[in-house]
């Protein structure tokens, strides 16, 4: 893998699903990888556990200040009430579809699924059934597959909120992974 490797990007409002948020943070940087978290929350961001409020967690960055060309890979993680505030955000628009442009690495985790729809990115797109989301991504044009809980078409990598956690980020590590091989002139 290159030398220079560029940190992957965590965009979440406030609500995200802590347990998805810590679990793919502890694995990326047990792997050695460098973690920004970006949100249009300021400072800190507030994670969803459990039925209620979680941590706060710094932000790294804010999303107006955000550009794919930054990182190695963008990840959505699950929670209702972070979607429902990223949906509206013209920023998460612009930052989703520059990453899917860049045919970049993006994982999309449960209700995070949502954001592709508007980011104008799922048509013609495989995307793993999610009941939270299904009737929103068909009507875009996404093609779902209701029996898999992880599926990878491209650079786009869709898991549901039951797909295992260890299994979403080998799929999307191996994108990154994939990238970083120096291509043959």
């Amino acid at each position: 893998m290159a030398e220079n490797k560029l940190p992957i990007a965590i965009l979440a409002a406030a609500g995200f699903a802590e347990t998805t948020f810590t679990d793919t943070q502890k694995t990326l940087l047990a792997r050695g990888r460098t973690v920004k978290v970006i949100s249009p929350d300021g400072g800190l961001v507030q994670g969803w556990h459990d039925g209620a409020w979680g941590h706060h967690f710094v932000a790294d960055e804010d999303i107006a200040d955000s550009l794919a060309a930054d990182f190695d890979g963008l990840i959505l993680p699950d929670g209702k009430n972070s979607a429902d505030t990223l949906i509206e955000n013209v920023h998460t628009k612009r930052l989703i579809a520059a990453f899917m442009a860049a045919e970049a690495p993006v994982l999309v985790v449960g209700d995070a699924m949502r954001l592709l729809v508007p980011a104008g990115v799922v048509a013609a797109r495989r995307i793993a059934g999610a009941a939270e989301v299904d009737e929103e991504v068909s009507r875009a044009g996404a093609e779902l597959i209701a029996d898999q809980n992880l599926v990878t078409d491209g650079n786009l990598v869709t898991a549901t909120s039951d797909s295992s956690s260890a299994s979403r980020l080998e799929a999307f590590l191996a994108l990154i992974e994939a990238q970083a091989v120096p291509r043959a002139a």
